[in-house]
């Protein structure tokens, strides 16, 4: 799993989290976490997210088949981040 923590550097020491994971973050942005930059790492890109507590129950649902998004929701957000990295 390509997924990891890190602080942003803003002096507010913002937890945020961090993924290379595409269909993780389109998950996380349909269950409301705030997408806070994009980065290229490479030719890849990293998905950095606002923290929450609840985050490690989240990704553990998603791979655990335990979560549950509206599908029209989430196809919407799967063509929003598609475009995001199309014209990033």
């Amino acid at each position: 799993m390509s997924t990891g923590q890190a602080e942003n550097g803003t002096g507010g020491e913002e937890a945020a989290f961090e993924t290379r994971d595409f269909y993780l973050a389109c998950f996380l942005r349909c269950t409301g976490y705030d997408l806070l930059d994009l980065r290229a790492e490479g030719r890849r890109k990293v998905f950095v997210f606002r923290d929450r507590p609840t985050r490690r129950d989240d990704v553990l649902a998603f791979f655990g088949h335990g979560a549950m998004v509206p599908p029209l929701a989430f196809s919407a957000t799967i063509k929003d981040m598609k475009a995001l990295l199309h014209n990033a």
